[in-house]
């Protein structure tokens, strides 16, 4: 500053005092110009972030964008399906003036830098979901209705045809603001939430627009109408019998209580098994692997057995809400009925939604992570990993459980506790890691553009040369260990090479 006005002194001084006196007032004149001409260009332009950011970081409605789905609403209020009209409510978003007044100030926040897009999964294994246009396209279209949607009755009579044009186009659809493949493309995986400097929350948009398209129009992919007709039916997304969710337990060397009516009262913990961990082989090697540390440690638990149901968490992630209440309300009745009050689950899934979601139904517990509670008796003494267990190990950050919930330290923490394990970290993890490719009930679609998000992930493990990709989500043990089969099929990997839950790693050591 200093330099600058010496140097302006030097070449203004010549001139005189009458000049001088002249060119003062014609530069502020300019300058309050400038400053005129750019207050009216900001409004249309990306720079409207620098008034919209501090109010859009302000009323964001948690401190990083995460954690629980937005209930849905309907003039401002949580819609309850038992009085809702489907004549006067507004169910999802169908159409832009559907909109939050939030998701409006999402539109007008967005700098353009990109770091959303930067992070995506879908974005970088090829498929033509951005975040950043997500959010610019509806912006770019809002702006377009603008005249319309802030116009009067009386006013809209004599809006220009261009204008009225533009109100027949579907926000979500082949011709429309948003191309379907980009909206079922999305994993829920929060990346983008995680990386934008200005707290815009893509994945409340993208439910939105899903709730409409699956409960009003019906149009989603084909696949994952089974899920929804098996969690239906079933309560589980794989359609097998309630019976069956107990089966684990017959391969356990000690009994494991099942809750008929109430909790025992000498029961500390009801362990939350979720579909995946009592139905899919591989995710019941987790399951068997913590109810083992669990009885080792001496924490009393119990199940709940077929009594248990899907918490809800792929009907909603797709955008079935009706769907996600009803079997939210079911769980809901069930546990209060038994008086659980904390739960460890190890599905982060699950606990994602136990924890954070049905507090919103009225359901409110202690929700704890399997790794965050075997972190713990490992502090305690109460579980002491002896066995050493030589191998190299590279982690996977499930995104309900890291993203989404902040729990990075104590999978990482019981694996530095294993003797002979040493860990070498992949270059996308933690707030960063890549997704497997499941949420966002992208487990139960398939994968038909681009590459698969899931070998991508596997490709990056393989680049640390492991002897075992570790994780903490069913989900994601079996997406990781599908992309690992096909690389022992075509070579790319050794064919010791497995991924497992930080519980088996565990277990091995502690017994």
């Amino acid at each position: 500053g200093a330099f600058a006005s010496e140097a302006a002194a030097a070449v203004l001084h010549p001139l005189g005092e009458g000049v001088n006196e002249v060119l003062e007032p014609v530069g502020l004149l300019l300058h309050i110009g400038v400053m005129l001409v750019f207050s009216v260009i900001v409004v249309n332009s990306k720079h409207l972030h620098i008034f919209t950011a501090p109010l859009n970081v302000l009323f964001s409605r948690r401190p990083d964008g995460l954690g629980a789905a937005q209930p849905m609403r309907s003039g401002g209020k949580v819609l309850d399906f038992e009085e809702a009209d489907p004549d006067t409510d507004v169910f999802g978003r169908g159409k832009i003036e559907d909109t939050t007044w939030k998701g409006f100030l999402d539109f007008y926040t967005c700098t353009e830098c990109g770091r959303c897009q930067s992070q995506c999964p879908a974005w970088n294994t090829d498929k033509p979901l951005s975040p950043k246009m997500l959010i610019l396209d509806q912006r770019d279209h809002a702006f377009k209705v603008a005249p319309y949607l802030m116009a009067s009755e009386e006013q809209r009579k004599d809006l220009h045809q261009d204008v009225l044009a533009l109100l027949d186009k579907p926000l979500v659809g082949e011709d429309g603001v948003i191309h379907p493949d980009v909206l079922w493309s999305c994993t829920n995986c929060g990346a983008c939430v995680e990386q934008c400097p200005v707290d815009i929350e893509h994945i409340d948009h993208i439910l939105d627009m899903r709730r409409y398209q699956v409960m009003i129009e019906s149009s989603f992919p084909s696949e994952a109408g089974v899920m929804l007709k098996n969690l239906e039916n079933k309560g589980n997304p794989w359609g097998m019998s309630e019976m069956k969710r107990a089966e684990w337990i017959e391969e356990l060397d000690f009994e494991v209580e099942i809750v008929d009516d109430k909790m025992p009262a000498d029961t500390e913990y009801l362990f939350w098994v979720g579909c995946a961990g009592a139905l899919e082989d591989r995710a019941k090697k987790t399951t068997k692997a913590v109810a083992e540390l669990l009885h080792i440690a001496g924490v009393k638990f119990a199940v709940l057995g077929p009594m248990e149901a899907c918490t809800g968490d792929p009907a909603r992630r797709l955008g079935m809400e009706f769907l996600f209440n009803m079997l939210a309300q079911q769980n809901i009745e069930t546990l209060n009925e038994a008086g659980v009050k904390k739960i460890v689950a190890t599905c982060p899934h699950c606990f994602n939604t136990l924890a954070n979601e049905y507090p919103q139904l009225g359901g409110t517990y202690e929700v704890i992570h399997h790794t965050q509670l075997l972190a713990r008796l490992v502090d305690e003494g109460r579980l002491t990993p002896i066995t050493p267990v030589e191998e190299k190990i590279t982690y996977h950050d499930p995104c309900f459980l890291g993203r989404h919930n902040k729990v990075y330290a104590q999978p990482r923490d019981i694996m530095a506790k294993v003797p002979g394990v040493r860990t070498q970290e992949m270059h996308r993890c933690k707030d960063r890691g890549f997704c497997c490719g499941a949420g966002g009930a992208r487990m139960w679609m398939e994968e038909r553009i681009g590459k698969r998000i899931n070998t991508e992930r596997v490709d990056e493990a393989l680049t640390t040369d492991p002897d075992r990709v570790s994780t903490a989500c069913p989900f994601c043990l079996v997406m990781l260990g599908d992309a690992i089969a096909e690389k022992k099929n075509s070579g790319e990997a050794k064919e010791s090479l497995e991924v497992v839950d930080v519980a088996q790693l565990l277990i091995r050591s502690v017994k």
